[in-house]
């Protein structure tokens, strides 16, 4: 055969813009001895699809003494795209001359470089584990093709990424088409079960936002967020609490903890009011009395007097009134609720309230009506929360300080005692009985370390004991908690960041103190917001899945834990920014689910192989 002229790039050229206009006409070029097993298994497969009129491949389609250069001139002409197989041997490929591709009768070089010539629509796909060619390794006339994106078929996937390659021709981005085609597929019946047995699924999810919460399993998933967010960052503390916790020390001057106590506390009292501090809150109750009561309040008279407000806890109730030692709660500024260290997963529960309910007088009665007692947390009046103030249906409560801001808001939940393992039920907060509604708030825990390094710790022996050495002002405008700090006492085991640490009650309370004195309160998504974020995780899911169909396997899975790292992230940075907990479990679910249903419905519903 005769040497090919020159291309003449004078040919005229069509559009992109014409070539949307008319029927797709499509181009395979090949080199034999490298692809034509390929090119033989596409041209099957495209005919099938596009109708054999629309897919030119030279075998079988040029007709005994046609001109072969000009029937090739005429289909790439007429054509709208054309297909570049490219296989390992293909820009190697050499006779005696030296490499085909360099040669002017080489009909592959020509093909292209006359593709090229008119701005046709080229897309190299790469076979046999071909890689693209590098721009200098190409002859001048096909250089472009090196910018060219190409698109692999691999034997392994080869229905999936055939299906691609097809809507890659097709030039079908959106993903609203792409359910139509597997709506429409042959293979519906595959979709139905894949696609139904996802959707049962999601529904599942769904069904598991709006009515699980009601069993505390929303709650207790969204807390594990807490845990990234904790590994992370720290809370800040701030600087007006302090502690002062006694322990074997004082036991050893005084004796065993208890009444005997009373006038001790009564010295420490004026210690603390001669410091500077503004609020004096005892993690502590006081039933039994004792000769020493009537110094006891007579230095909390005299705290008050000099501006300083004294809070006491109670432990329970008797004919619906507190227990304490007589005269006692007059005395005090207000009295309070004592419980703390309830756990739910990971997260820490403290109540900041509770309201006590009455029998209804009839049936129509609101249920705000037969609110008999509302009472405050200790940690909650120590930051002023004196004002307790619920909506009819007693759902949510807002918990409003002495200045009038809303220190927090939140659900009221019914109080559940806690059942052993013998089935026999113990309550840890005898104050509170069945029926009642409490507050439970999430609290953020500060480092242990914060509570007690010297800067924000006093030993009980700091204040009152012989070798005090608490400075007159060192503790202006502070909020001092005093508690237990005894070895085994009052203790609670809570998780921070990877693991679990034991805290006494009093250090409890001061981080719920810490938490309403910077405004932190934490919250899961609404109902109707949490379904808008599985719906953008499960479209992120189905569009990793449909439009990036060519990548090879171990980036997809890389890109695949990428964009899951990314999301954990961006939670972590949401808790701890906006103390929004994101429930990870239904978002994560939501996009893998479907990434692997849409991966499922993309292989199944690709023609079969010849």
């Amino acid at each position: 055969m005769q040497e090919l002229q020159p291309f003449s790039s004078a040919r005229p050229k069509t559009g992109p813009a014409q070539l949307e206009k008319t029927a797709s006409r499509i181009f395979i070029s090949y080199r034999r001895e490298d692809s034509i097993a390929y090119a033989g298994r596409l041209y099957d497969h495209l005919s099938a699809h596009f109708g054999a009129e629309r897919v030119f491949m030279d075998i079988g389609q040029i007709e005994a003494g046609d001109d072969f250069v000009n029937v090739l001139d005429r289909e790439i002409e007429a054509c709208d795209l054309v297909i570049a197989l490219i296989g390992p041997r293909w820009l190697s490929a050499s006779n005696e001359k030296g490499r085909r591709l360099d040669q002017g009768d080489d009909f592959v070089s020509h093909e292209l470089a006359a593709a090229l010539a008119q701005g046709k629509r080229l897309i190299p796909v790469l076979v046999g584990g071909a890689t693209m060619p590098e721009a200098s390794e190409l002859p001048p006339t096909l250089t472009e093709l090196a910018r060219r994106q190409a698109h692999a078929l691999d034997d392994k996937r080869f229905k999936f990424e055939l299906d691609a390659l097809i809507r890659s021709i097709e030039r079908r981005p959106s993903l609203l088409n792409q359910f139509v085609q597997v709506m429409n597929a042959e293979r519906l019946r595959k979709w139905r079960r894949y696609g139904g047995a996802g959707i049962a699924l999601l529904m599942f999810f769904l069904g598991w936002v709006q009515l699980f919460d009601a069993l505390g399993i929303d709650t207790r998933i969204e807390s594990y967020t807490m845990a990234l967010g904790d590994v992370v960052a720290s809370v800040p503390v701030n600087e007006r609490i302090a502690i002062v916790s006694f322990d074997e020390k004082s036991e050893a001057r005084l004796g065993k903890f208890g009444p005997d106590w009373r006038a001790e506390h009564a010295r420490v009292l004026d210690k603390l009011v001669a410091a500077g501090a503004k609020t004096i809150v005892f993690d502590v109750y006081f039933e039994k009395p004792n000769p020493a009561d009537a110094e006891l309040i007579a230095a909390i008279e005299r705290a008050r007097q000099n501006g300083s407000e004294v809070i006491v806890g109670v432990n329970q109730l008797l004919d619906q009134k507190p227990v304490a030692t007589p005269g006692l709660l007059q005395a005090v500024s207000a009295w309070g609720l004592l419980c703390v260290g309830g756990r739910l997963g990971y997260a820490s529960l403290a109540p900041l309230a509770a309201l006590k309910l009455a029998a209804a007088a009839d049936a129509e009665q609101p249920p705000v009506e037969r609110i008999q007692d509302r009472i405050s947390a200790i940690g909650s009046l120590a930051v002023g929360g004196t004002t307790l103030a619920a909506d009819q249906q007693l759902r949510e409560l807002t918990v409003v300080s002495d200045t009038g801001r809303t220190l927090w808001r939140g659900p009221l939940k019914p109080f559940q005692a806690s059942v052993e393992a013998s089935g026999q039920v113990r309550n840890n907060c005898p104050l509170l009985s069945s029926g009642d509604r409490v507050a439970d708030a999430l609290i953020r825990l500060a480092p242990i370390e914060s509570w007690r390094q010297p800067a924000r710790r006093y030993d009980y022996e700091q204040i009152s004991g012989p070798a005090a050495t608490i400075a007159a002002g060192g503790l202006t405008g502070k909020i001092v908690l005093i508690g237990d700090g005894r070895a085994g006492q009052d203790i609670f085991q809570v998780r921070r960041g990877v693991g679990a640490e034991l805290r006494h009650g009093v250090e409890l309370h001061a981080d719920v103190v810490n938490n309403l004195l910077q405004g932190m309160q934490l919250r899961g998504l609404d109902p109707l917001l949490q379904v808008l974020a599985m719906a953008a995780l499960a479209i992120a899911g189905a569009w990793l899945r449909l439009f990036k169909p060519a990548m090879r396997a171990l980036w997809r899975r890389l890109l695949l834990l990428g964009c899951l790292l990314f999301y954990l992230a961006l939670t972590v940075l949401i808790y701890v920014q906006f103390g929004l907990l994101l429930n990870t479990a239904y978002h994560v679910g939501a996009f893998l689910l479907s990434y692997w249903v849409l991966g499922k419905l993309s292989a199944t519903t690709a023609p079969s192989s010849a």
